[in-house]
């Protein structure tokens, strides 16, 4: 592989910036083969539950997530987590430097052009490439082989190794992928059911419902207050978030924003924000905003605006996720003991079901540096997280102690892609049993908060309507088992132009979509496409399908 100048390549990652937040992603699989790395760990020590004697040093560079607290004398070298990891490994975390997480890429963009690095840290995606274009990194592949746990590579590969394969190089396993639940992001419709039963309006299956019950929320005075206050459906001016977004809105007419889809006529990769189905669906967001069913100032509201047109009664339907009890629509239940939300799969504008669309890649990879003595220690870490998570040993205050969300505290982990699935489908069974014998710590803690909020304790509504029979995950699983879920074709570690290019054409999107929803000519959209492929949308599609062509040879 060819390698590029530093500089040059710390320039394109600080030009892409705050894109690469946007991108996301294990089922067993085969380990990935490849020759041993330097440094490779003695063999001697073959053990992965092997501790170090005299224990051993591993230098980090920390991101301190917001609203991180810790007991008195802690902190993020020096906590439950790392006394752990002493006591049962042998490993030491010695800290270079904490920051918090809003300044970590740009410290860590110095760090990597002055060539002082730790020993185990975390990149994003286009930091990975560079490293490894610079030969800055370690080689795993071998050390995962030999200290990988059998549970610490199940979750891993939970997400159909995926993450495996982007942060394979050359059949090489370059970085350690933080493999999450990319489910959790599918979108859904939320619905004010008691304004439904108000109205007598079914329950929605199709658009066609959607856009019925769009018009009589919006006239039909749904919350019977004798007013015209109400909202068709409520939106914020952040259009490709998932609470309040539209995505779910455009995934219901086969359209995909910001994703890279298979073209089922040629095979290849095309990119969703500039197909005709898009141009569609912002046709009938025009039409709901001429006709006041989108509020007229929803361009400029932000997260906290429409939580409050929520918890004060104004809204009776979005489209958002799973986790949106928790934050965006509890307000609204405890402040109008008659509110009842109700998530629904997404609707279909024709006779195809609705195919939620998902991230792939991960935000997010760890990393071993190339002249680190010991190269295995971010395999006994990432051990450590998935026992004490997972494992026989597992123990709820890994996740809090106390009231320290201790679970913020490490930093190399994975949480697998079905930990909360799992989770509710585990909960369930428990209810039907009574028998909670066969949960986790975790689940038994999302277990007793269900059972809390059906023996009335109505503050717990928020997990209850998560994790409980009815709850939202149950949606998300309606999805994985009916297969709906559409991953990102593209899941590399991004291209050149995509670094050049990706934040620019994002941005070019997002704005002239609100602008043709509050009222610009439809053919905005043709105007858009050309000035994308200008702009380098045809450079991105190229490297796209180049990437694609490689994957699938």
């Amino acid at each position: 592989m060819k390698k590029k100048p530093i500089a040059v390549l710390l320039a394109a990652t600080m030009a892409f910036g705050a894109v690469l937040s946007g991108c996301t992603g294990g089922g067993g699989g085969e380990r990935p083969e490849g020759s041993a790395p330097e440094g490779s760990a003695p063999e001697e020590i073959m053990d992965p539950q092997a501790k170090y004697d005299p224990p051993i040093d591993v230098r980090m560079v920390i991101s301190q997530a917001a609203n991180t607290t810790f007991p008195e004398g802690d902190s993020m070298s020096n906590n439950l987590w790392t006394r752990t990891l002493l006591e049962e490994y042998g490993i030491q975390i010695k800290s270079d430097w904490t920051v918090d997480e809003s300044q970590y890429n740009e410290k860590l963009n110095v760090a990597i052009a002055s060539g002082e690095l730790p020993d185990v840290f975390q990149v994003r995606p286009t930091q990975l490439q560079q490293l490894i274009e610079a030969d800055m990194l370690a080689d795993l592949t071998d050390v995962y082989d030999k200290y990988i746990s059998p549970l610490a590579n199940e979750k891993l590969r939970e997400d159909n190794s995926v993450g495996i394969k982007s942060a394979t190089f050359d059949g090489k396993l370059m970085a350690i992928p933080y493999t999450t639940a990319a489910m959790d992001g599918a979108p859904m419709l939320w619905v004010r059911k008691d304004w439904l039963d108000n109205l007598g309006l079914p329950e929605p299956k199709t658009m066609e419902d959607v856009f019925a019950i769009s018009k009589a929320f919006k006239n039909d005075d749904p919350d019977q207050n004798g007013k015209d206050d109400t909202i068709g459906i409520g939106f914020r001016k952040e259009i490709f978030s998932g609470f309040g977004g539209m995505t779910g809105f455009f995934n219901a007419f086969h359209a995909y924003k910001n994703q890279w889809v298979v073209d089922p006529e040629t095979g290849k990769l095309v990119y969703g924000s500039i197909q005709p189905e898009m141009k569609e669906a912002l046709a009938k967001l025009q039409e709901l905003y001429q006709t006041g069913e989108i509020e007229k100032e929803f361009s400029v509201k932000g997260t906290a605006q429409l939580q409050e047109d929520i918890a004060t009664g104004r809204v009776g339907m979005i489209f958002g996720v799973m986790a949106d009890p928790l934050l965006n629509l509890n307000k609204s239940v405890l402040n109008d003991s008659k509110a009842v939300w109700e998530s629904y799969p997404l609707p279909s504008i024709d006779d195809k079901p609705a195919r939620p669309q998902v991230s792939a890649a991960p935000p997010v990879y760890f990393v071993v540096n190339k002249d680190s003595e010991h190269p295995e220690a971010i395999i006994k870490m990432l051990n450590l997280w998935v026992e004490k998570w997972f494992g026989e040993t597992a123990d709820a205050k890994y996740d809090y102690d106390g009231s320290y969300p201790a679970h913020k505290y490490f930093i190399v982990r994975t949480y697998g892609a079905r930990k909360n699935l799992d989770n509710y489908l585990k909960i369930k069974e428990a209810l039907k049993s009574e028998d909670t014998s066969q949960l986790n710590p975790g689940q038994l803690g999302n277990y007793n908060q269900v059972k809390q909020y059906l023996d009335g304790d109505r503050e717990m509504w928020n997990y209850a309507k998560i994790f409980g029979p009815e709850g939202s995950l149950g949606i998300v699983n309606h999805y994985v088992n009916e297969n709906l879920l559409l991953p990102d074709a593209f899941y590399g570690i991004p291209t050149d132009a995509m670094v050049q290019h990706g934040s620019t054409v994002g941005d070019l999107a997002e704005q002239t979509f609100i602008k043709i929803i509050i009222g610009d000519p439809l053919d905005t959209f043709d105007t858009f496409v050309e000035n994308w492929t200008k702009l380098g949308g045809a450079e991105m599609t190229k490297e796209a399908n180049e990437w694609y062509a490689n994957e699938n040879k």
